[in-house]
């Protein structure tokens, strides 16, 4: 059995409010895996849950929309099968005591390639982030919601403390624009100015709300990576640079 609202956020985290479809969900020793790209390939992500009750297995989901608005109609906890064609797994059975729903599964060869992370390991700037560095991230864009770009730069306060800050509409030099201001746990000397994705920054952010431990990093090549855990989940993003 997993909770119906566990399992949900689960699929939020790659779905990002209609970006991303299709993927393949792997499961071993009761640990699921998803690795997902976003169409533009700006983007590039893996969700890794523990504890979820279901055999081990490798299948796609080609429709993740239907997928939610079938798990919706059920109730609280939902026991989770399969149904099996000549050991193929052709349906996903998802049951309450209420509801019995039946949803038809992909060939993983028809589920599209997923990039995997093989850029540095290393990071020049990091910083802690949580629930309400969150709240505060969206505010931001939200008020800017016509702007499609974040640009982040070196900032340093009135006190002297390290920070990034995050430019939304900063892009265009006479538009509207709302800055915010985020202490480094990590800095560097070096000055910068990297634009990237802020609707999709936005999404991640907003599926992510839940986190307990959260952390960005910047490589100054043009990369942001976006991690977050809870107690049975790490979801990790990595954002490449826009070029503007």
């Amino acid at each position: 059995m997993i909770d119906k609202q566990e399992l949900q956020n689960i699929i939020n985290k790659y779905y990002l409010n209609g970006t991303i479809e299709a993927v393949k969900w792997d499961v071993k020793d009761e640990i699921l895996n998803i690795k997902f790209t976003a169409p533009t390939r700006e983007m590039i992500g893996e969700i890794n849950h523990t504890s979820f009750k279901l055999e081990n297995s490798s299948f796609g989901i080609s429709n993740t929309s239907q997928l939610l608005k079938l798990i919706n109609i059920t109730t609280n906890e939902v026991l989770l099968s399969f149904v099996k064609n000549n050991k193929i797994f052709s349906k996903l059975i998802i049951a309450d005591q209420q509801f019995t729903v039946n949803y038809t599964l992909a060939d993983v060869l028809t589920i599209p390639k997923t990039g995997a992370y093989n850029g540095p390991s290393d990071f020049d700037i990091e910083a802690e982030i949580n629930y309400e560095t969150i709240s505060a991230l969206i505010k931001a864009k939200s008020a800017l919601a016509e702007s499609s770009t974040v640009v982040i730069k070196p900032f340093e306060s009135l006190d002297g403390q390290n920070q990034i800050e995050f430019v939304f509409g900063g892009d265009i030099e006479y538009a509207n624009k709302v800055s915010y201001y985020l202490n480094t746990n990590k800095s560097t000397n070096k000055e910068f100015e990297l634009s990237f994705n802020s609707d999709l920054f936005k999404e991640i952010l907003s599926c992510n709300k839940d986190t307990e431990e959260a952390k960005l990093s910047i490589n100054l090549e043009g990369l942001l990576k976006l991690e977050f855990k809870t107690d049975k989940t790490i979801s990790s993003y990595y954002l490449v640079k826009k070029d503007v």
